[in-house]
């Protein structure tokens, strides 16, 4: 492997294009509260729709 292949920390280029397990339990900590808060608001607007029947 040449040194054009692997970035600063000594990683090769494809595992350096992979985010890190800490980096990917953020986004699915984010994408969890995002889709909780979709579904409060979709529950919140079933019930208003339900209410007025």
């Amino acid at each position: 492997m040449t040194a054009s292949q692997t970035d600063p920390r000594g990683r090769p280029t494809l595992l350096a294009a992979t985010p890190s397990a800490e980096r990917v339990g953020e986004w699915l900590r984010t994408l969890a509260i995002l889709a909780g808060m979709i579904t409060l608001l979709v529950g919140l607007f079933a019930a208003e729709l339900i209410g007025r029947l």
